[in-house]
């Protein structure tokens, strides 16, 4: 059976949309994994002396939830089983600082005593308490004015909190603020596009680095793999790279094929490549009852011949029914 060339760019994405995401590793919350699931097999390995294993484990189950309080005890007595003292206080400290007056508080209260000690009598790591202080305010300061991407923005200041070791169930909160900011935002860019307003490549491009760091801190935005694609189809389009475009179209068709635009603009990808029958195909095909593809249709008629034109402009003046002027 042979295929037609949208119908092998089709099957290729829909290939690829079948696969997991490529994302970047998720930074907080639940696309980092299950915390429940992590804390189980991290205390499997910590029993088993796996320690190194069951830390990665631990430390992760606590970027996943940051309020799993069981997570940060069981990661500091990791961590002082691989005699990472300064890591292991700071674990117990995020455990104490929110654990309920229980057994479990009173025994992690004289760990981290014996910890502490432990730090006082040999050279450990510099204390990072004062750098995370600052880069929390860093945080607050740039979510204030909605900068999230970029040297100085909430986005790279979490990521420092998070590739420096903070821990606390604080983290969660700030994750949260940051997923909401950066949804909003590409939301909104989103909804201008579709509002037809003018918006730059620069800004399109960045919409998808929006969708994503509102996907590595939280809940995923509502279409978020489609209406990226579509921006990035619309960055591609304004760079002339039509066939890039065309490929990034069909993929946020594919993603939401309730979507209307991507439809199109992958058709006027394949009209501004010279192909203009195969974009009335590709209209009448996705978009038939669509006004846009009888205005091509008519065109293309037109430029064929005017007896062709005519009889499609008639259709398109009398068949149609638009709303009654006053």
């Amino acid at each position: 059976m042979r295929f037609s060339k949208w119908q092998a760019i089709s099957l290729a994405l829909a290939a690829m949309a079948m696969a997991p995401l490529a994302w970047a590793e998720p930074l907080v919350g639940p696309a980092v994994g299950n915390a429940d699931t992590l804390v189980a097999e991290g205390n499997r390995l910590y029993n088993a002396r796996q320690y190194s294993k069951a830390s990665a484990l631990l430390l992760k189950a606590t970027r996943a939830n940051p309020a799993s309080l069981p997570a940060y005890l069981s990661l500091a007595r990791s961590y002082m089983a691989q005699k990472q003292t300064r890591s292991a206080c700071l674990a117990y400290r995020a455990f104490l600082k929110s654990a309920p007056d229980t057994a479990d508080r009173g025994r992690a209260q004289s760990e981290l005593e014996l910890c502490e000690l432990k730090l006082k009598s040999r050279k450990a790591a510099p204390d990072p308490t004062e750098k995370f202080v600052a880069t929390k305010s860093k945080l607050y300061e740039a979510l204030e004015k909605n900068q999230l991407l970029g040297p100085g923005s909430a986005g790279e200041a979490l990521k420092s909190l998070v590739h420096g070791g903070y821990l606390g169930a604080d983290l969660g909160e700030m994750a949260t603020k940051v997923n909401a900011a950066a949804t909003a935002s590409a939301e909104e860019l989103y909804k201008r596009v579709l509002a037809h307003e003018k918006v730059s490549s620069d800004q399109l491009r960045k919409g998808k680095q929006l969708y994503q760091l509102a996907l590595d801190t939280g809940a995923a935005p509502p279409n978020f793999s489609a209406r990226s694609a579509f921006l990035e189809g619309l960055a591609s389009l304004h760079a002339g790279d039509l066939k890039k475009a065309e490929a990034q179209f069909t993929e946020a068709s594919l993603a939401d094929p309730t979507a209307t635009e991507p439809k199109f603009y992958r058709a006027m990808s394949v009209y501004r490549g010279g192909d203009k029958q195969g974009a009335l195909r590709t209209l009448e095909t996705d978009l038939p009852d669509d006004p846009r593809t009888a205005v091509l249709r008519a065109t293309m008629a037109l430029s064929n011949s005017s007896e062709a034109g005519a009889t499609e402009l008639e259709r398109l003046l009398f068949a149609t029914r638009f709303p009654a002027g006053r």
